[in-house]
């Protein structure tokens, strides 16, 4: 019996070596932000897709649309054709860096107030981060993008991260020396784009890699239907439930079928 015992217990010893347990989320990063406006409906959905997850955030309500003046907008924008909504956003975004780099904070995660975050997210974070705790310093890391297209490299990629350019920024995770990057590159630059591609331009040309998760755990609110959209002008003329059934049949082309067909190449290749 004791003998029995102990081989149970060894077992299970080595079933908890194996399977570490799940870091929180906040305990892997210094502050969580939630980029959304005071009078949004979408605050209680964020702070419920939060609360199942047990995230504790900031809400960054600085910088709304209705609050701008030229003044603000002169200072950091160049000649372009953005909204005032996305001027906001690019201004809640750098109010963040700017937050973040003067507090010394190693790393932030951010979410749009769309954000929907699926139920592997604790686990799917966590492999992220233990995988970026690999990487150097200066990097991004994108928790989202189940409907995009994507090279065949990515479905050969072992994870949990990808090396590639964001698409949109519903869900991601900085450094300090990717923001401290990207606010001197702003010292000397007007912004001309929205949020996900100012991020992409700078990233670029400040040699900070942006990252994706093999399994993304973030989507859209506003792809998947819950929300109609209110920056994307292409939703914006379809129907809730259009949008609803194209965001489906994207994840299944782009994801599920792209996947299958690339592991058939590769074994005829």
């Amino acid at each position: 019996m004791v003998a029995q015992t102990i081989t149970r217990y060894g077992f299970f010893m080595k079933l908890r070596h194996e399977n570490p347990p799940v870091r929180s989320v906040n305990a892997w990063v210094d502050a969580v932000y939630v980029l959304t406006v005071k009078s949004s409906f979408r605050i209680d959905h964020i702070q419920a897709e939060l609360a199942k997850n047990g995230i504790a955030f900031t809400f960054m309500l600085d910088h709304d649309a209705a609050e701008l003046d030229s003044t603000a907008i002169d200072r950091v924008f160049g000649p372009s054709c953005l909204k005032r909504a996305h001027q906001s956003l690019v201004m809640k975004n750098i109010q963040v860096w700017k937050d973040s780099v003067t507090r010394g904070y190693r790393r932030v995660l951010v979410f749009e107030d769309d954000a929907v975050l699926s139920k592997g997210f604790a686990a799917g974070f966590d492999a992220a981060m233990k995988a970026a705790e690999e990487l150097p310093p200066g990097w991004m890391v994108f928790l989202g993008g189940l409907d995009t297209k994507v090279p065949d490299s990515y479905f050969m990629s072992k994870g949990p991260l990808v090396e590639l350019p964001i698409p949109t920024a519903e869900a991601c995770v900085y450094d300090l020396l990717a923001m401290q990057r990207r606010l001197k590159w702003l010292d000397g630059n007007p912004v001309t784009l929205s949020a996900d591609h100012l991020m992409c331009q700078i990233d670029a040309a400040t040699g900070t890699p942006q990252y994706w998760l093999r399994h993304p755990v973030v989507e859209q609110g506003s792809v998947t239907g819950i929300f109609d959209s209110l920056l994307d002008g292409s939703r914006q003329k379809h129907s809730r439930t259009y949008n609803i059934l194209r965001n489906r049949w994207n994840i299944f082309r782009r994801r599920q079928l792209r996947e299958w067909i690339v592991c058939i190449k590769s074994v005829f290749a």
